[in-house]
């Protein structure tokens, strides 16, 4: 009987030894893949976060391209506006033909050089490129500026001057024959 329990008491320590090895392995089975399992839960969260500022920089990114956008697209609308306006100025009723029906006029009233004295833009040209300096002004908008400056610029302003220099040379030539006459 005393062999027996012996035998017992050994199979029953073998078997609990092979119970704590078998428990110990499923532990640190266990606590790897707990392990793991909370690294990949470290990465997707990093991961996560990292997406998620990315995307609020993406979505601010995208906010103030559509606001720059936006406020592009009104300033386009109030230069075309404003040379829509220019335009119907320049073709008004009270404008078409009165260079016809001045110029001529004033050429006879005073002398060549007189009217080549005068002021060479014309009033309507004036008026626009003021009102399209004013609305560049306003609207801080370097196209209309750019506008302005070549309405405002006479597009024949070198023949101008090349036909008043002429009748300069031409009216002193003339004063000089004077002269020269007056001298005999």
């Amino acid at each position: 009987a005393y062999e027996m329990l012996m035998q017992d008491l050994k199979a029953q320590i073998e078997q609990a030894t092979q119970d704590r090895t078998e428990k110990s392995e499923t532990k640190a089975k266990k606590l790897q893949a707990k392990a793991d399992a909370e690294g990949d839960k470290a990465d997707t969260t990093s991961t996560r976060d990292a997406d998620q500022a990315y995307l609020n920089d993406l979505t601010a990114t995208c906010e103030q391209k559509a606001s720059d956008f936006e406020s592009r697209q009104q300033l386009r609308a109030e230069e075309i506006a404003a040379i829509d306006k220019a335009i119907e100025i320049l073709s008004s009723a009270a404008v078409t033909g009165n260079a016809e029906k001045y110029l001529p006029t004033m050429l006879q009233k005073g002398s060549a050089l007189a009217v080549l004295r005068a002021n060479s833009e014309s009033q309507v040209q004036t008026q626009a490129a003021e009102y399209l300096r004013g609305r560049a002004r306003e609207l801080s908008s370097r196209v209309l500026s750019a506008l302005a400056g070549r309405v405002a610029d006479d597009p024949f302003r070198k023949v101008k001057k090349m036909i008043k220099d002429l009748l300069v040379r031409l009216m002193e030539e003339a004063n000089d024959e004077a002269e020269h006459k007056g001298w005999c």
